[in-house]
């Protein structure tokens, strides 16, 4: 994996991370109902390892590793703002769950795009 592609990647996916602790601790989520204030903080821990991960290794499965947690989160973001997660329904825009949105959307894009290429 390229240099510059690990390290936009790996540091987008520990800003998403850094972005659900920082809402679980001072957004208001750690309340939340239906368990989804603990998984702001699986959601924190397991972006920074992956995001580590990425950015030491670099190498397809760090990719998938990256894509996955990404992935996932976005997934829960979308379920939250449409349909509901387990009781919790996402009403409000803010400025840090567009961050993270973001920063998920563009590590999915990047590392993807890695995971599927050939090797060689």
């Amino acid at each position: 994996m390229p240099v510059a592609v690990r390290a936009i990647a790996g540091t987008a996916i520990v800003v998403a991370g850094g972005v659900h602790l920082w809402l679980w601790w001072r957004g208001g989520y750690r309340h939340a109902p239906g368990g989804v204030g603990p998984a702001f903080i699986a959601d924190a821990v397991v972006s920074f390892v992956a995001g580590g991960v990425v950015l030491v290794r670099g190498d397809r499965r760090a990719a998938w590793a990256g894509s996955v947690v990404a992935a996932g989160a976005l997934a829960a973001y979308g379920l939250a703002r449409t349909v509901g997660l387990n009781g919790f329904v996402e009403t409000r825009w803010t400025r840090p769950s567009l961050i993270a949105a973001g920063c998920e959307a563009l590590v999915i894009a990047l590392l993807l795009t890695e995971a599927l290429l050939p090797e060689g």
